[in-house]
């Protein structure tokens, strides 16, 4: 009959901790707002900065939250202009992306942005432990999706092993 199927299961936890490592280090961003979504020419004031106006609910939604994000951040306003065209660009992004479309990238790419703000004083470590959660849910996907695939796999494997042993006992009748 042959050996028996051998059979391994993933480690859920592979790769997490060196993508949490590589996370949590200092990397900024080096990417412009346009890599993330282009805006339209409209712009309106949000506190003392103008912003994008396809931006401006989620600002309020953050500004609701966690209140005034900005108040440790002492540039002038043309550089907080630029920050908070990052930011919008960011949110944006979240918000249209699915689970289904996570990656390792986009979650590196945002926490570079999310980094820049928060050097230039924006009071966004909320945003680093949301992306933090997402990269936990984006490593138990990866590793639920190839459970699956290794449970498919073992259960042909099986098929076949059950079907040699009931050919066999035939053979032995």
């Amino acid at each position: 009959m042959g050996e028996a199927p051998r059979i391994t299961v993933s480690d859920p936890g592979s790769g997490l901790s060196a993508f949490l490592s590589r996370f949590d280090s200092l990397e900024f961003n080096s990417l412009p707002a346009s890599h993330f979504h282009s805006f339209g020419p409209s712009y309106s004031n949000f506190l003392r900065f103008s912003v994008p106006v396809e931006g401006l609910p989620l600002l309020d939604e953050l500004f609701k939250a966690h209140g005034d994000f900005t108040s440790g951040f002492k540039g002038g306003v043309f550089l907080g202009n630029i920050l908070m065209e990052l930011l919008c660009v960011v949110l944006i992004s979240l918000r249209d992306s699915s689970l289904d479309s996570l990656s390792k990238e986009k979650l590196l790419e945002w926490r570079g942005v999310v980094q820049d703000l928060i050097e230039a004083k924006f009071n966004l470590s909320f945003m680093l432990e949301y992306l933090h959660s997402l990269a936990h849910l984006l490593f138990q996907r990866q590793a639920s999706r190839t459970l699956d695939v290794e449970i498919a796999t073992d259960e042909e494997a099986l098929a076949r092993a059950h079907k040699a042993l009931q050919e066999l006992k035939v053979k032995k009748q």
